[in-house]
């Protein structure tokens, strides 16, 4: 029975068969030929992405020879220049485009994309600066009214005045003789800054909650890396007193420029404010207007005792006299001198700040007190205490107005108004 009914159906079930057989053999023909064409687009995703690898390793060699032939300003750390991040990620983005999309995910691959573009903008240590002289390369950070890096939102607090407290006055007082280590907080205002938990700049504490600092200090860094340190006389030492905190907000001057450092001037906003007691204390502001000519500046930093030498582990201080514009023109620097700039230095050279000490102030001292007044803030110099070449600082008392509006919310100190007799 079986094999009569076997032969029976044979001349119907031979064509069908057939049939069946040719649908399938059309399926695997074609999922054949897809997987191939997905095979070939992962080696050339694949292929794409070695020499995306590749040139991003000639490109670091590259940033890494031209930083050598460079010195810029003065921080201590030397990151990748912004310009090269920017071209780097220009140019992935425009690889990347050339990929082909994977279905259904286009609007999930652009939002992938801007991210990506974002945080690449912002080095791991750098910013547009690196050591001392000619000019940095231009930051790519993402650029608004406030020009602020990464910042977080900033968090609105009623106005405070702090009168039980008073700015500017150091907690030792001495005359200082050539450059020599400050006595233990003496200067409570000066901050370290460091980037992923290595020091690398300075900046002053203005009031409880703002530091002031130089725009190449912070600009193009990731603001959530750096850490703003106080009380940290010496750094290779464990102190009880040492305060460290996180930032809130970076606010580079809207008209920085990072190729001649004009307007090399920012602000650090504190995640959380700093309590001040008989140690810690705030800088005062300068006088508006005062051209400081003549007068004795005080210059405190970490940073290298000698050209291309280690920074110092304990805070420095030297006194530098300060120049008029005319003088400082006339020096080597010529034009390069912009009205936002302040000079300080020996003509034949000696005393200096130097690596390391961008960002940390340049004191004066008011006449007849005790009042110490940031007049300016480390920016840039032709290599460290050479003749001809004076250290360079961003004036003060020019920014008066925008380093007011942007910390009013703040806790101010009082400035000292009793006369010394």
């Amino acid at each position: 029975m079986g094999l009569a009914f076997k032969y029976h159906f044979c001349p119907f079930s031979l064509p069908l068969a057939t049939a069946v057989a040719g649908v399938a053999l059309e399926k695997a023909k074609t999922k054949k030929k897809e997987e191939a064409k997905e095979s070939s687009s992962e080696m050339s995703r694949a292929s794409i992405g070695l020499v995306i690898c590749l040139l991003l390793v000639l490109l670091g060699l590259a940033q890494t020879f031209a930083e050598e032939q460079q010195q810029p300003a003065r921080p201590e750390a030397t990151p990748v220049s912004p310009l090269l991040k920017q071209s780097q990620n220009t140019f992935i983005q425009w690889v990347l485009s050339l990929l082909p999309q994977r279905p259904g995910g286009t609007d999930g691959e652009s939002a992938t994309l801007a991210t990506l573009s974002s945080s690449s903008t912002k080095p791991e240590p750098a910013s547009s600066s690196t050591t001392t002289s000619t000019t940095p390369a231009p930051s790519s950070s993402t650029t608004t009214t406030r020009r602020a890096t990464t910042a977080a939102p900033p968090t609105l607090t009623p106005a405070r005045n702090c009168t039980d407290c008073v700015c500017g006055i150091a907690n030792i007082q001495k005359r200082i003789v050539g450059g020599q280590e400050t006595e233990v907080h003496q200067y409570p205002w000066v901050a370290m800054l460091l980037y992923g938990g290595r020091f690398y700049c300075a900046a002053s504490l203005l009031n409880d909650q703002f530091l002031l600092t130089a725009s190449h200090c912070v600009y193009g860094f990731r603001r959530e890396r750096i850490t703003v340190r106080l009380l940290d006389h010496n750094r290779k030492m464990s102190h009880t007193q040492k305060i460290d905190r996180n930032v809130a907000e970076v606010i580079t001057h809207p008209k920085y420029n990072a190729r001649n450092y004009d307007n090399d001037i920012a602000i650090i906003k504190l995640d959380e404010p700093v309590e001040f007691d008989e140690v810690l204390h705030p800088v005062c502001m300068p006088t508006p207007g005062r051209s400081f000519k003549g007068e004795t500046g005080i210059v405190t930093g970490w940073g290298a005792l000698k050209v291309g030498g280690p920074t110092s582990d304990t805070l420095q201080e030297v006194q530098v006299p300060i120049l008029s514009q005319d003088a400082c023109r006339k020096s080597r620097y010529g034009n390069k001198i912009t009205d936002n700039m302040l000079c300080g230095g020996y003509d034949e050279g000696g005393k200096d700040s130097c690596q390391g000490d961008s960002g940390g102030p340049l004191h004066i001292v008011a006449s007849g007190t005790r009042e110490h007044q940031i007049a300016g803030v480390v920016s840039w110099g032709e290599g460290c205490a050479k003749s001809g070449y004076p250290g360079v600082y961003a004036r003060v008392n020019r920014y008066g107005t925008w380093i007011k509006n942007l910390t009013k919310q703040a806790c101010l100190c009082q400035q000292e108004t009793k006369k010394i007799k």
